[in-house]
């Protein structure tokens, strides 16, 4: 009988099997390492660009922080301005409301029948001491006052009135408050 010895062979199979497999295993291992270097690599350029371009932002939020400022100072200073300009507007529309009080008051006084000793304002809030010859020249006072368009309606009060003797003349003396409206706002009641 014939014998034939075919251990060599399968040992040369197995042996190149594992041959190939160890390639195949040192082969996948190179390729996952140079996959792993390129994505090092990629992000590592990726970092630094962004690192480029995050310090190009901050020097230029560094120019813009000196111009923020600048506009903050003058945003300030146009507010400081306007409320001047508001202040002038204010002070320009009733700068003649004392000559227009004084002028209503001479209108409205019964002539030779009363005389102002004192005349005091507060805000829009007038107070009137003064003599009259009698309460009825008051009451004419006071009714001459609630029609002109300068007086509150319904703000005319008569805090006292009592007699009083100067030479030998029985007379009334007297404290009047109402409430007096400047030009602008009885202008502005007349549009409406």
């Amino acid at each position: 009988m014939i014998q034939i010895n075919l251990l060599p062979v399968r040992v040369k199979k197995k042996q190149e099997g594992a041959r190939q497999f160890v390639s195949v295993y040192f082969l996948s291992i190179g390729l996952a390492l140079a996959v792993i270097g390129f994505l090092w690599f990629s992000n590592d350029n990726e970092i630094k660009d962004l690192q480029r371009r995050l310090s190009a932002v901050q020097s230029e939020v560094t120019k813009l922080a000196k111009f923020e400022a600048a506009f903050q100072t003058l945003t300030k200073r146009k507010e400081i301005v306007d409320k001047k300009k508001q202040v002038i507007n204010d002070l320009q529309i009733d700068r003649d409301a004392v000559v227009r009080m004084l002028a209503l008051l001479s209108i409205q006084v019964p002539p030779e029948k009363m005389w102002f000793d004192k005349l005091s304002q507060i805000g829009n809030a007038v107070t009137l001491d003064g003599v009259a010859q009698s309460n009825e020249a008051i009451v004419e006072f006071m009714r001459n006052l609630e029609s002109s368009p300068y007086v509150e309606k319904g703000s005319i009060n008569l805090v006292h009135s009592k007699q009083m003797t100067i030479k030998e003349l029985k007379l009334r003396e007297f404290q009047l408050t109402y409430r007096y409206y400047p030009f602008s706002v009885v202008q502005k009641n007349l549009k409406m």
